[in-house]
Parts: C-alpha cells; structure tokens; sequence
C-alpha cells in the first residue's frame, strides 16, 4: 500500500511537471517537431538513466524506486503524446517533421538515457573519494 500511494504521488507531480515544461516550450517556440513534448521525452530519459543508477547503487532507499520511476518519471515522460503527435503529423502528410519527430525522440532519449547513468557514475565516483 505504501509503494502505491509513493507511485500515486510522484506521478501527480510528474504530470503536473510535464504539464509544465510542455506548455512553457510549445508556447515559446513553434517548430514543425512538437518541442514540449521531445523536451519532456529527453529530460525524462536523462532522470531515468541518472536515477536508475543510482538506484541500483542503493544511494536511496528503495522505497524511492517506485516514487521516482515509475510515479514521477513515468508521469512526466510522454511517449503516449509522442506516438499520438507522430501519427498527427503523418495524417496530415508532413511526413519530414513525421520522420524527425520519431527519430529524435527515439534517438535523444535513448542517448540521454545513456548520460544520465554517465552522469550518476561521475557523482557516485566523487561520492566515494570524499
């Protein structure tokens, strides 16, 4: 019961942050390639690289797993909105930004995802020579 309401709490705030992040870009720049989204995607990966690392290294309680992964990232990451974007693009024949929008959302998160865990093992090394 307590990891459910740690989930139910962290993805009220990772949707309230998507929210956020997503409005602020969309309503700032217009491009072809929804930004507020791709945004959310890429910083989303980078928090899920950083902190399943450091999850993994026990630097957190496990109780904090469920509230940061699957509550709060999972809420903030959008690839539901991704997917439904891409496929609006593509009904609407603007198959470049169709084709940009899939390749940098895939691309961007999986490298972010990468520097997040790269970023977590420079901390946890600096850490551990104190």
């Amino acid at each position: 019961m307590r990891e459910a309401i740690l989930i139910f709490l962290g993805g009220g705030l990772g949707a309230l942050a998507r929210f956020v992040v997503s409005r602020g870009i969309s309503t700032r720049f217009f491009t072809a390639v929804p930004l507020g989204t791709l945004t959310a995607n890429i910083t989303g990966s980078l928090l899920m690289g950083f902190f399943f690392s450091v999850l993994n290294a026990s630097l957190l309680p496990a109780g904090y797993r469920a509230l940061i992964t699957i509550g709060f990232i999972g809420a903030y990451t959008t690839f539901s909105t991704y997917a439904l974007e891409t496929v609006a693009l593509l009904q609407r024949k603007e198959y470049g930004a169709a084709f940009l929008n899939f390749v940098l959302n895939n691309a961007a998160s999986l490298a972010a995802i990468i520097v997040g865990m790269l970023l977590s093992s420079l901390l946890m090394s600096a850490i551990r020579s104190r």
